[in-house]
């Protein structure tokens, strides 16, 4: 994050990541974002303003910082354009001046949200991809699986065995009385079920305390105002974390992943989704260096849910496996099984967008 728009330079920069952010919210079905970017670009004071934010994700922290603002007090006339707060919201295209004047008045909560909060954008969805791989490394590593996440959030995929899914042909999976169920195709996957699970370990650099309103606010203001329904999933989801004994850590993941794993018994399962895209390729060489290491006393079982190029490394290295050109957009449920010091990767799978639909590798 930076403090201030510090030059031309800089000032171009942020109206170029706005600018991609206006197609990346295009493509998501996000019209209100969409067309907050197509006039912040040639805004100076409110590209100043998103300069306090995280500058790859610039645009998605600051309205998700005006989001949680107005999820406070959606009395305000701007939240007449959030189809999560209004049930039949006012046409995207007449909301700029609103955004304007709502930024003036709240600027220095809104700097400060940008200052101290982060883009850790989950959704309840998630597990959908995560269920199958759970389900074969349960087979594989025995029951109760132990679970350590990287990049966690408020650890709702944590919790995955406290929901009931219906992916496929196999019906329910999971107690029918369970509070959320969750809906999606899963094509030729594996059989399904359940698994036991034991501890559970979440790591982030800023972890989300479920049990709190206010962190939970802001994780559900991270949802696009266009995902009503997600966003409802979420904070039931978080009803139950808030419930579920899960140990945090908070800090740099390479920094505490030594002390997770002595402190997490066998049979044990690291994994991660939609986060090592962000990491510089030398720190996932070093978390895979970790986990090799550490596999020379015990096996480890890894589920990636990660664009390709994660793992563009593995290509010419002994274990990787060649992964399909759609992997690179969508993304691909990869399993690494590390034991002995050496890794083997195995796609499995390949998830769209959302997580509602995943093709299975047959």
């Amino acid at each position: 994050m930076t403090s201030a728009l510090t030059g031309e330079n800089r000032h171009d920069d942020i109206a170029a990541g706005f600018r991609a952010s206006e197609q990346i919210f295009r493509t998501m079905r996000a019209p209100l974002y969409e067309a907050f970017c197509r006039e912040v670009v040639s805004d100076p004071g409110m590209l100043a303003l998103a300069g306090d934010g995280m500058g790859a994700a610039a645009a998605t922290h600051l309205f998700s910082a005006v989001h949680y603002v107005l999820l406070r007090d959606p009395a305000d006339p701007l939240a007449r354009y959030f189809a999560t707060l209004d049930d039949d919201p006012l046409p995207a295209d007449r909301a700029y001046p609103e955004l304007v004047r709502f930024c003036r008045a709240h600027r220095d909560e809104i700097r400060e949200l940008l200052e101290t909060r982060t883009v850790q954008t989950t959704y309840a969805e998630r597990c959908r991809a995560l269920l199958p791989p759970m389900c074969i490394v349960a087979r594989e590593a025995g029951e109760p699986l132990n679970l350590i996440e990287i990049g966690c959030s408020g650890g709702v995929l944590l919790a995955f065995d406290k929901f009931a899914y219906e992916l496929d042909n196999q019906g329910v999976i999971g107690a029918p009385d369970a509070p959320l169920l969750l809906k999606g195709e899963l094509h030729d996957g594996p059989e399904l079920f359940i698994p036991r699970v034991g501890t559970r370990t979440g790591i982030d650099l800023h972890t989300i305390d479920a049990r709190s309103e206010d962190e939970r606010r802001w994780l559900l203001a991270l949802c696009f105002p266009e995902l009503r329904a997600e966003q409802q999933r979420l904070a039931t989801a978080l009803g139950i974390v808030a419930q579920t004994d899960i140990r945090m850590m908070e800090g740099d993941a390479l920094v505490h992943l030594p002390a997770a794993l002595a402190g997490t018994r066998d049979p044990l399962c690291v994994f991660h989704s939609a986060c090592l895209f962000y990491w510089p390729a030398e720190a996932r060489a070093k978390l895979d260096a970790m986990l090799r290491e550490a596999s020379r006393e015990r096996p480890i079982w890894r589920i990636a849910i990660e664009p390709a190029y994660v793992f563009e490394d593995w290509e010419n290295q002994p274990g990787g496996a060649a992964s399909p050109s759609h992997d690179l957009k969508t993304g691909g449920i990869n399993l690494i099984r590390y034991r002995d010091g050496e890794a083997a990767r195995e796609v499995l799978g390949w998830p769209n967008a959302d997580y509602g639909v995943i093709d299975w590798k047959v």
